[in-house]
């Protein structure tokens, strides 16, 4: 054999491809029965590689890693051509982040736009669709011996991905929705737990730890899933989501330990663990002033431990050194996320101590309207077109605080005012259209809310946005009052 040389820099599978097909001509000139195989083998050894498997996976890990460093400069070009050559667009990087995230994590809007592109990008016939969407209805409901004779039907499909923009599997579907038996189906059938959503860039077990049973997550786990599962949206592992999201599940978060996961920071504050917090922080100082993902608006660790209400973490957090001051994404201070959070009293009475004050989102959440009415006497310009606290009217949309909502339209806040809100500059009323919040999106709607004001992100309007996330109830209000885009 002859002496090996290196792959292209830019080695790609067509080329190798061509270069087999014409060695295999060659081949055939001296033996009729020459098989491709014969020559990719040829091809593969000439490349220093035992076999054209091990070929093909070489040329895809030096694609990825060239794409992902492209990913990392926000380089569109590079990352549409790689895709335009069929790359695959949910792929993850070391880390388990997609391009997508990657994206979403750096702020690089137009790639993350591109790969939003792609990734919705559906070619399937009308009818595989109807049979995908018929074995995630049976998986989500619970309908066992449904799903049995529709994979029966269409085995094919077992791990297709939805119709829906998260693109899950029927896994993650019965999974998130607690079903056991259709669980196990699924398993039994051979489904694979590695797949991740294209949502939250997630495992069905990341959805079985933040509210599935116990022995859902077992299962999971048993089957061969990723138990850390680093790389998702929320940037905190399967760990983190069955305790920073908002429940701490204690049982499952010890079965998650016990099975491998690693603890951080978020989950040692979660699960109320001091000594861990104190050797986090004693490795790395700076993690006082670290941040969340952008999916819960870049808080500190302090904003966290009011946010899970731990008072035993914000008491350490406070005399570790975590600043009271600093303010997330939404510009809310940790005393103000203890506020709308509904934390324990002396989480509140420590933070204030500590040299915390309530701005007007933690006055309203708190009902404190004589407070919040003088703020807004001494400054009306805070809830006008360019103030600092229109946001709050974004926020009380979101967690549905109908009373709040209504001071604001009362205390005469700009109700189209956009404000950025999980990587998106748009209204409070696009927020009732992502949330399903018919009757705030009537309150906003009949106080003269424009719905015909486009975000900036997806230059949608909130008709757009009721179609897109699936709120057929908001769609059908805007459209009685008459809006068609």
């Amino acid at each position: 054999m002859g002496s090996s040389h290196e792959l292209p820099a830019r080695a790609n599978l067509e080329h190798l491809r061509n270069e087999a097909k014409q060695r295999l001509k060659d081949l055939r000139a001296r033996d009729a029965a020459a098989r491709l195989s014969d020559a990719q083998l040829l091809v593969a050894r000439e490349y220093g590689l035992p076999s054209w498997r091990r070929l093909k996976a070489a040329v895809d890990d030096r694609e990825r890693a060239r794409v992902f460093a492209a990913a990392r400069e926000g380089d569109v070009a590079v990352v549409r051509q790689a895709l335009e050559r069929g790359f695959n667009p949910g792929s993850s990087d070391a880390d388990g982040r997609s391009l997508h995230q990657l994206a979403k994590i750096l702020g690089h809007t137009e790639l993350e736009l591109l790969m939003r592109d792609y990734q919705e990008r559906d070619e399937r016939s009308d009818q595989v669709k109807q049979a995908v969407a018929a074995i995630q209805s049976a998986a989500a409901d619970g309908r066992a011996d449904e799903l049995r004779g529709l994979l029966d039907e269409h085995p094919d499909l077992l791990d297709a991905r939805g119709v829906e923009f998260n693109k899950q599997t029927a896994l993650h579907k019965a999974a998130w929705k607690n079903r056991p038996e259709c669980v196990q189906l699924l398993l039994d059938r051979g489904a694979d737990v590695r797949i991740r959503d294209f949502g939250d860039n997630a495992y069905a077990l990341h959805f079985a730890a933040e509210g599935a049973d116990l022995a859902i997550v077992r299962v999971l786990v048993e089957a061969g899933s990723d138990v850390d599962g680093e790389g998702d949206d929320h940037q905190v592992g399967v760990l983190g989501w069955a305790t920073c999201l908002g429940k701490v599940r204690e049982d499952v978060a010890a079965y998650l330990l016990s099975a491998g996961a690693r603890l951080n920071i978020w989950s040692a504050i979660a699960l109320d663990r001091a000594d861990d917090v104190r050797a986090f922080v004693r490795r790395d100082p700076a993690l006082l002033t670290a941040r969340s993902s952008h999916n819960d608006h870049h808080r500190t660790v302090l904003h966290h431990a009011a946010a899970v209400n731990r008072p035993a973490m914000v008491r350490l957090l406070l005399e570790l050194g975590a600043p009271t001051e600093a303010t997330d994404a939404t510009g809310a201070t940790a005393l103000t996320i203890a506020a709308v959070e509904h934390a324990d009293p002396s989480i509140l009475a420590m933070l204030e101590r500590a040299g915390a004050r309530l701005d007007l989102l933690g006055a309203l959440t708190l009902r404190r309207y004589d407070l919040a009415g003088r703020m807004v006497a001494d400054d009306p310009a805070r809830i006008g077109p360019d103030g600092r606290d229109t946001i709050a009217l974004h926020l009380l949309v979101a967690k549905r605080d109908a009373d709040g909502v209504r001071w604001l339209i009362e205390h005469g806040t700009d109700l189209n005012a956009k404000r950025v809100l999980w990587d998106c500059n748009h209204t409070a009323l696009h927020i009732t259209a992502e949330r399903g919040a018919t009757e705030l999106a009537r309150m906003l709607l009949d106080a003269g809310a424009d719905p015909g004001v486009r975000d900036d992100k997806y230059q949608a309007t909130v008709l757009g946005w009721a179609e897109y996330c699936g709120q057929p109830e908001v769609a059908e209000l805007l459209r009685r009052r008459g809006v068609t885009a």
